[in-house]
């Protein structure tokens, strides 16, 4: 085959990024001779540090006031790379023309992507099928590729430096540890500080320690369920850890607690037990752990269920019950079942 340089274009959130690593592992499984290259924002970029099927980390900042700046500039490296094939899994209009003015031959994603018209090569978006199994659709079409379902990686791989381990380790020491990620970018799929407490309470009388996760914006969310337990079986470790460092976490962990967050794919990364929390969305967007084993909690009873694929920034209807009616309890039922 050609072509030999390839890009992979996802400038969404952290899971998404996560989720991305299959496709990325299974061409260089089909293709050990590519070079395959991902763009994707500075948030996200750590998450693929040290990963060897990636050449390299190209970082797209689409914040700020210089927006075009920004968009001209990463442009103009993209076409100085001379992509042979540019596979882009998401589907906003920003990330469709860095494909179209990439100038590669071939151009790979989604009927449903912004500007799918000047794609060379289209997949149909199946919403509930599994979104690594829709990224691995990409991989079949692009053109010479000879695809071999035995080469095809499921599962995400992530590979923390030795510095993120001995981080981690300096941190804390203890055993019986369960990780808990109460929070989302969206309310509708986190918790609230009412439920996380009851959770956590119940979970410590249960002999369990737990490690407390978040990104920076979960920091004042995690130091008021802190200070309301009040207790060293709880270690916050919310706004201190890289994504590879939480990764770290998880895997000291017998099983993490999470919502439908970036969590729930460091965990599924980790090979760790799952307990997924469901609030305004479900699994039928195809976001779940797709090779661990795992339970999933949610208010079935609710005819308003899923009220989003995405999250919101409050509910509907106001009464917010897909969480507010779980129970403490089932958490650490279904966890004995886990672990």
């Amino acid at each position: 085959m050609n072509n030999k340089k390839i890009l992979i274009i996802q400038t969404a959130f952290l899971g998404d990024v996560i989720l991305a690593l299959p496709m990325v592992q299974t061409l260089e499984k089909l293709s050990p001779d590519f070079e395959i290259d991902f763009l994707c924002i500075p948030d996200t970029a750590p998450v693929l540090e040290n990963h060897p099927d990636i050449n390299k980390i190209i970082q797209y900042d689409k914040k700020g006031a210089d927006k075009l700046d920004k968009f001209i500039e990463i442009l103009s490296e993209i076409c100085e790379e001379e992509y042979d094939i540019v596979i882009c899994p998401h589907r906003s209009f920003r990330s469709a023309l860095l494909t179209y003015y990439s100038e590669a031959k071939i151009r790979v994603g989604f009927d449903r992507n912004s500007l799918s018209v000047l794609l060379t090569n289209k997949v149909k978006y199946i919403q509930d099928k599994h979104e690594i199994l829709r990224n691995i659709e990409l991989v079949k079409v692009v053109p010479g590729i000879e695809y071999d379902e035995n080469k095809v990686s499921l599962k995400p791989n992530l590979y923390p430096a030795q510095n993120d381990i001995d981080f981690v380790n300096h941190l804390f020491n203890k055993s019986n540890l369960i990780t808990f990620a109460p929070c989302s970018k969206w309310f509708t799929k986190q918790l609230t500080l009412d439920k996380s407490n009851e959770i956590v309470q119940k979970l410590i009388l249960e002999g369990y320690n737990i490690a407390l996760i978040g990104g920076k914006d979960d920091i004042n969310y995690c130091e008021e369920l802190e200070n309301q337990i009040n207790e060293d079986s709880l270690v916050n470790l919310s706004g201190k850890l890289t994504p590879l460092q939480s990764y770290v976490v998880i895997t000291k962990s017998k099983a993490l607690i999470t919502v439908d967050s970036a969590s729930q794919h460091l965990g599924a990364a980790s090979d760790t037990p799952i307990i997924l929390i469901y609030g305004s969305t479900n699994s039928s967007f195809g976001f779940y752990p797709l090779t661990s084993k795992h339970i999933i909690i949610e208010n079935n009873t609710l005819s308003c269920r899923p009220c989003t694929n995405h999250g919101r920034d409050k509910c509907p209807l106001g009464h917010f019950k897909c969480i507010v009616d779980l129970k403490a309890g089932d958490f650490a039922v279904e966890l004995e079942k886990l672990v």
